[in-house]
């Protein structure tokens, strides 16, 4: 598809999730990890995300959806709250857990 067509018949929310799909899924992204696992069965010690920029943008993009998700409770702290006696019997359940 020409780029003058797209432009012209592409919605714009269309576009906003195709910007937000690169965030986290960079072109060339498999090629650099592929070429650092190569590296690093001939030795090499560095970290993937110090030599490619790709693998660098998308560690930084899963960081940043992780950071939103501290406040809710897990593990024993949320076992505990579910298993609660004689507390609030509105029905209410996290979001994650319906």
């Amino acid at each position: 598809m020409p780029v003058y067509k797209l432009k012209e018949e592409m919605p714009y929310d269309e576009f906003l999730k195709w910007i937000e799909f690169f965030k986290y899924e960079p072109i060339g992204w498999r090629e650099d990890y592929r070429t650092h696992l190569i590296m690093s069965s001939f030795g090499y010690k560095g970290k993937a995300e110090s030599t490619f920029q790709t693998l660098k943008q998308i560690k930084q993009y899963s960081e940043s959806r992780l950071e939103g998700d501290r406040a809710m409770p897990k593990g024993k702290i949320l076992e505990m709250m579910m298993n609660a006696k004689n507390g609030d019997d509105s029905g209410w359940t996290p979001k994650g857990l319906k």
